[in-house]
């Protein structure tokens, strides 16, 4: 089966609605992969979650088994950190793509790959919540905005608790300007506390 996304950039938009469709992109969008089928089953297996067969999850990822189980749904939203109706919703699907282009931005920038995976569990935790995915999608392009002003993925990575989180968010609308303005006014307060400008 040939997926549309195929040798194109992630834009945030699943091939199709199918199931198969949208675990593909997640094995091959991951921040944390590419994935190749044995790779999820192995990961699924150490985490003790429930996993397929390798030939089972070839027939899922490729449209040839389309009754996947409960199970098997929630274990592999589990393993790559989206919402459960992700499978089911095609809203969720589009929305949770789309982040997760925006954070293989990041990742080609230099930041970590396990810290953009924590970021999209902590995105589904507060989608769960009832936080609007728009907000969190501007917070999103705020941070590679910051990195593009000259933030670097050290300094995002500081950006793991509620405090800094809350500063990020209050920073979404600035202009590029109002942007590098702020990163100048960190390097100065870290200095202030004895910091390097940069760690």
């Amino acid at each position: 089966m040939t997926h549309a996304h195929e040798g194109e950039a992630p834009q945030g938009e699943p091939a199709g609605g199918s199931f198969a469709d949208r675990l593909d992109f997640l094995c091959t969008h991951d921040p944390r992969g590419p994935f190749t089928n044995p790779q999820v089953v192995r990961k699924l297996e150490e985490r003790g979650l429930p996993a397929p067969s390798s030939t089972y999850m070839w027939q899922l990822r490729t449209g040839r088994a389309d009754n996947p189980t409960k199970k098997h749904m929630d274990a592999l939203a589990d393993f790559f950190a989206v919402p459960q109706d992700y499978w089911s919703n095609r809203g969720t699907a589009t929305t949770v793509n789309g982040m997760i282009a925006r954070l293989n931005e990041l990742k080609e920038s230099g930041t970590d790959p396990e810290q953009l995976h924590r970021q999209l569990r902590s995105f589904t935790k507060l989608m769960s919540r009832g936080v609007a995915p728009e907000v969190l999608d501007e917070q999103l392009q705020t941070l590679i905005r910051l990195q593009g002003a000259g933030v670097t993925a050290a300094t995002l990575k500081r950006l793991q608790d509620a405090r800094v989180t809350e500063i990020a968010m209050r920073a979404v609308g600035l202009s590029d300007e109002g942007l590098n303005a702020a990163a100048a006014m960190i390097d100065q307060v870290r200095r202030l506390e004895g910091l390097p400008p940069e760690p």
